[in-house]
């Protein structure tokens, strides 16, 4: 299905998984955002998923939302949803769905952790290198990536951190091995410990997972990334949990 003239990869098993990847900003536009509909097209390409992918927010009706198993946003900046658009995607989430984000992600919605404007490892568009560990072995996206593992991004701190709120479950954190004075503001602070990934139940009903990761065009090639996405995905839509 062609929704907003957007690359798609379809397939017509009603059984399988249905993804809409969502990638409209009203805000900075992240120059990786074709990598990443194409890495996710891919992913749900070779699992035999539907994959629809939109700018277009108008799509966020019930009837629009409907057919989706799992909604995948990718860096989307901005107020990118009006108040009916932002409704639907609350109905949806309420009634089951699902929702994965990826980078400057989130959906505006309440009880979401929401990420400053400004990110802690970076100035002036500057990625740095760090060290991901991580903290959950046991969930799918997880499950085969080294307990440690170096990779170059731009680094999100975050207004409010998941690890203080046993609603989110925390799959990886930075060690902030890179940071220096110099790149912090001075309102912001360290995070202790730095989650970069985490899942949650939206409400207790709504699979959520996001990762900070995912700024640079690179990320959607590196094989750890993928691997992290594969299994957030396989979890959003059920088929592993």
């Amino acid at each position: 299905m062609t929704i907003a003239a957007a690359q798609v990869t379809a397939t017509t098993d009603s059984t399988k998984p249905s993804l809409l990847i969502f990638t409209k900003t009203r805000g900075y536009r992240h120059e990786s955002i074709p990598h990443g509909i194409s890495m996710v097209t891919t992913i749900g390409a070779e699992r035999g998923w539907s994959v629809d992918a939109t700018e277009d927010s108008s799509i966020f009706t019930t009837e629009g939302l409907s057919p989706y198993t799992a909604l995948v946003f990718i860096s989307t900046t901005g107020n990118f949803l009006v108040a009916n658009e932002s409704d639907a995607l609350q109905e949806y989430m309420l009634n089951g769905g699902a929702w994965l984000g990826i980078h400057a992600a989130f959906p505006p919605l309440e009880n979401f952790p929401r990420s400053v404007i400004l990110t802690v490892f970076m100035s002036d568009g500057n990625t740095r290198p760090d060290i991901i560990t991580i903290q959950t072995h046991d969930h799918p996206s997880t499950a085969n990536l080294p307990h440690f593992h170096t990779r170059t991004d731009e680094w999100y701190a975050y207004k409010t951190n998941p690890n203080d709120d046993p609603t989110y479950t925390v799959l990886a954190t930075l060690n902030e091995t890179y940071i220096d004075e110099i790149t912090l503001e001075p309102e912001l602070e360290h995070m202790e410990p730095h989650s970069i990934s985490w899942y949650s139940l939206y409400e207790g009903v709504g699979r959520a997972f996001y990762t900070g990761m995912g700024h640079t065009s690179g990320t959607y090639y590196e094989p750890y990334f993928i691997e992290h996405i594969t299994g957030g995905l396989e979890w959003v839509t059920g088929v592993a949990n």
